[in-house]
């Protein structure tokens, strides 16, 4: 069913397509974004029932059912809605609904017309399979700074002549506490810059337990980027891949639901560094 205050809006291949009240494209009908079908593993057991082994989210499927506005352009926009949802194409749905704003990437499964009389609007039903991963997510990252430049400049302001004025200073703070309030377990991507001069041996630490290393120094000016999430687990030195220079015993951590605490270690040159994290929750729907 369409709620309240429902805006749909479509980016793949650098266009977009926005589906809502005052667009050309109407949506009528949405199913499929509640919670996912779920598929639970079990084994034998010798006492009643059986034993549960695994829990699985599977793949969600997003049937849209739309019509485009009768008006001099409705010809033009079935040609664009037809080459918009090219099934070679993927895709990232925006969603609001009632205020709440979240994100899903998609394939296009079908798009059929079921009618086409003349005096009628044109009709469409849009079927989205989300295989890779059925959870809505955040449409903007949350996270904040590990380390960060607080500002200095009050009114009233004096300013002497020839003495020097200090416009900001640098807060250390090698510990973050980051909450995770969404359904599940999420990466992150972690990116280290050296501001002020070299760092040696970049650690940062979860929860006083996993941790992930990289055994490298990095000069001043060099970016490093550590990203957590399934299926784009990568280490990163100004854009080129070091995966390799990670610790042994190194692991590509992920936020527990609730509160985390992320902190930072390295051998040398700690006030150095500039740390900023960005991650996405993940929700069973919307």
């Amino acid at each position: 069913m369409v709620y309240h205050n429902q805006e749909l809006i479509f980016k793949s291949d650098e266009k977009e397509l926005k589906m809502d009240k005052k667009s050309d494209f109407k949506n009528i009908d949405i199913l499929g974004i509640e919670a996912s079908s779920y598929t639970i593993n079990t084994s034998a057991s010798e006492q009643d029932g059986a034993n549960v082994t695994s829990k699985k989210i599977e793949p969600r499927e997003i049937t849209i059912t739309g019509d485009i506005k009768k008006n001099k352009n409705e010809l033009e926009n079935r040609d664009f809605l037809i080459r918009f949802f090219n099934p070679k194409a993927k895709g990232i749905m925006y969603i609001t609904r009632n205020n709440v704003k979240r994100k899903i990437e998609y394939e296009v499964s079908a798009l059929d017309f079921p009618t086409n009389k003349m005096y009628h609007y044109i009709q469409f039903t849009l079927i989205l399979d989300c295989v890779e991963n059925p959870y809505f997510s955040d449409q903007k990252t949350i996270g904040g700074r590990i380390t960060s430049i607080s500002p200095h400049f009050t009114f009233p302001f004096v300013s002497l002549i020839n003495r020097p004025k200090i416009m900001g200073y640098k807060t250390f703070k090698p510990v973050m506490p980051i909450i995770n309030d969404g359904d599940k377990e999420v990466g992150m991507e972690i990116i280290a810059i050296a501001r002020r001069g070299k760092v040696d041996n970049l650690k940062l630490i979860l929860n006083n337990d996993e941790y992930i290393k990289v055994n490298i120094t990095l000069n001043q000016g060099d970016e490093l980027r550590i990203n957590t999430n399934p299926r784009k687990k990568s280490v990163l030195l100004n854009g080129n891949n070091i995966i390799n220079k990670i610790d042994r015993n190194s692991t590509f951590f992920s936020l527990k639901k609730g509160k985390n605490i992320l902190k930072y270690e390295c051998d040398d040159g700690e006030t150095n560094i500039e740390i900023q994290i960005e991650t996405y929750r993940e929700f069973l729907g919307i």
